[in-house]
């Protein structure tokens, strides 16, 4: 999937990653350039959310597992069902240092195609 952040004042930045069945968890996000992030997921009465459990570096068929001190930290993301065919999403990346480095959260509403 591909996210677009914008600025007033930078240039527009674009992320792409995708899901994957693979990794130490069986659900890992590559990210590009040979890395990853495992993924656990689990759900609650209204939400869906995947935590990271571990980045790592993939060339070929190696896998080199990082060392946490050089991860951005435990991200979490939450689906939320809002109802009605709405649903927040909420995306938190948390350095175990530094603290909260990003979040975001936005509310989805599904459009109808006929």
């Amino acid at each position: 999937w591909s996210r677009l952040y914008t600025s007033r004042n930078n240039f527009p930045q674009i992320i792409q990653s995708s899901k994957r069945f693979s990794g130490p968890t069986g659900l890992e996000e590559y990210i590009g350039f040979g890395i990853t992030m495992a993924l656990t997921a689990r759900t609650t009465h209204k939400a869906m959310i995947f935590e990271s459990a571990g980045y790592s570096l993939n060339f070929w068929k190696f896998r080199l597992a990082l060392p946490h001190f050089m991860t951005p930290g435990q991200v979490t993301v939450t689906h939320e069902d809002l109802s009605d065919g709405t649903f927040r999403f909420t995306l938190q990346l948390v350095h175990p240092h530094l603290g909260t480095l990003v979040r975001q959260s936005g509310v989805f509403h599904e459009s109808q195609v006929t």
